[in-house]
């Protein structure tokens, strides 16, 4: 899969400037003969959305969603995309949106784990997805859910070929990244690639290194903290490490304090 990592610094509350930069990005991914665009989290709307929420906030049908699609469909590109989706319930989610280079909406995922004060604006999630597509089978997490193993493993538990992240990032978490992308890699013997975003806002500073990493861990790519995508080539080889077999090594009955 030829994955551009769509790394760039969304304004915050400047919904069309930040589509116009989408749009970029995405016709330079095509011009590459990129299969997919992976934007960093919340990029449709910038971060501290709490005072603007309301207008920041689209379903899943919204005119954004269908500008995206649209894109997709004409550039013949996949892409995924985190934005605040206002549910069927009336309630805000931290989503992520997979549409296929046909245009057409092939998966949503709702972040299940909720940093700091995005428990004042968002509702979690209660499920990790996985979706699939004519590249392969694609898993979805966003953001602080890489911190948590049981993500990724469910996502592997879901048969994914790939794991795909956008995330806002930002200092002193850079270190934090690296080492979870390398070990969700390795651990679940599963190619990632994560997306974040640069600039800074509020009192946050966005640190990029939008990267990927093969199943045994291996750098594939690593931006830096410019405001510039890149693209890359990832394999999704089925390769696993015959001695290891973690999956079938496990011991689910020894982990029951887990889930209490």
């Amino acid at each position: 899969m030829k994955v551009t990592l769509g790394q760039f610094k969304p304004v915050i509350g400047d919904k069309q400037g930040n589509l116009e930069t989408m749009k970029e990005i995405m016709e330079q991914a095509a011009s590459e003969d990129a299969d997919l665009v992976l934007f960093p989290e919340l990029c449709l709307s910038g971060y501290f959305i709490q005072d603007i929420k309301e207008e920041m906030a689209e379903p899943i049908n919204g005119d954004s969603i269908k500008y995206i699609q649209a894109l997709c469909k004409e550039l013949q590109v996949y892409t995924v995309f985190s934005w605040p989706e206002r549910g069927e319930d009336g309630k805000i989610y931290n989503s992520a949106c997979l549409i296929s280079d046909q245009g057409k909406i092939a998966g949503n995922y709702r972040k299940v784990h909720l940093y700091d004060r995005e428990k004042e604006i968002f509702e979690s999630g209660d499920t990790f997805k996985v979706f699939d597509t004519d590249l392969g089978r694609i898993g979805i997490m966003i953001c602080y859910d890489l911190d948590f193993p049981e993500a990724a493993r469910s996502l592997y538990a879901g048969g994914a070929d790939i794991i795909l992240i956008p995330t806002n990032n930002f200092y002193p978490y850079a270190r934090y990244q690296e080492a979870y992308l390398k070990v969700r890699a390795m651990e679940n013997e599963l190619p990632i690639a994560i997306c974040n975003r640069t600039g800074q806002e509020d009192d946050l500073n966005y640190f990029g290194e939008s990267a990927a990493y093969d199943p045994f861990g291996h750098e594939l790519i690593k931006l830096n903290e410019t405001e510039k995508p890149g693209t890359v080539i990832i394999p999704l080889n089925k390769e696993r490490d015959e001695k290891l077999q973690y999956w079938e090594n496990r011991h689910p009955k020894a982990y029951h304090k887990l889930i209490k």
